[in-house]
């Protein structure tokens, strides 16, 4: 009888010791994860998103403006929609920059549109038309490249087209259309901001293809502090990009990602 009496004992202390430890055990694990989650949402990693072809009221242009995070709407200035989407977008608190067409070394001239800054242009007349694209993008806080690899790899004419950014105290947001940039260079000596794409989100009608150049953008952002990336409405974006965006960014918030503007991200990477 002692004997199955101290069985039974032993059987239900084993018994307490193991639920006791299987408690312990979860919650020491959930806390742990709860401060991982904090300490991640503590570190802030910076993505400023930029959305390319604003100012022909594309597909997705409304809904993009209306996407409750800071952006920046790079406009196309010479065209049919051009100041209204700027005002939009300066209502909806966004940034805006000019989308200057420019010349490329692929693709066909129509493609850059009848008014841009071409290679055979005179400094004068491509200061001209920068200017003029200014002075219809409502609140430009700078300019960056639409297509452009011909005029990105063209030291005078770059040199013309940064002359009229460093003027006005901008900044220049190079998108990378070319490996041969000489925006680093001339930005460097005129003392203007300068900005990289690191990613580009679309070009495609893949929702997964855009959420996961995005999550290549914070990680990106996760190793150098921040990143910069490109997208698009219309036909190269507009609602699989919107709905990529709207699906990930509550999440990438949680994991210590902060959405800015172009100005914005000027100021946090140069203190």
């Amino acid at each position: 009888m002692f004997f199955v009496f101290s069985l039974k004992s032993f059987l239900k202390k084993s018994v307490i010791y193991i639920v006791s430890g299987i408690l312990i055990y979860t919650a020491f694990n959930f806390l742990a994860k709860k401060d991982t989650e904090t300490a991640m949402a503590d570190k802030k990693y910076y993505i400023a998103i930029i959305i390319d072809d604003f100012g022909y009221s594309g597909e997705g242009t409304d809904e993009m403006i209306n996407l409750p995070i800071k952006f920046t709407g790079a406009v196309m200035p010479f065209s049919s929609s051009s100041s209204d989407d700027s005002e939009k977008l300066v209502k909806a608190g966004k940034d805006t920059i000019v989308h200057m067409p420019m010349e490329s070394l692929t693709g066909k001239k129509s493609w850059v549109g009848d008014k841009g800054v071409f290679t055979n242009m005179s400094d004068e007349d491509i200061k001209s038309t920068v200017n003029e694209a200014f002075g219809i993008v409502n609140g430009a806080v700078g300019l960056n490249n639409h297509m452009g690899s011909a005029i990105m790899e063209d030291k005078r004419a770059l040199s013309a087209v940064l002359d009229v950014v460093s003027e006005k105290g901008l900044l220049f947001v190079d998108s990378m259309t070319t490996p041969n940039s000489k925006a680093e260079e001339l930005c460097n000596e005129k003392n203007i901001k300068l900005i990289k794409r690191d990613v580009f989100l679309d070009s495609t009608d893949d929702i997964n293809k855009v959420k996961e150049n995005l999550l290549k953008a914070e990680k990106v952002a996760q190793n150098k502090g921040y990143a910069v990336a490109i997208g698009h409405v219309g036909p190269d974006g507009g609602m699989v990009t919107v709905n990529g965006i709207k699906e990930l960014y509550s999440d990438m918030e949680k994991r210590g990602v902060e959405f800015v503007t172009v100005s914005e991200l000027g100021e946090i990477i140069g203190k």
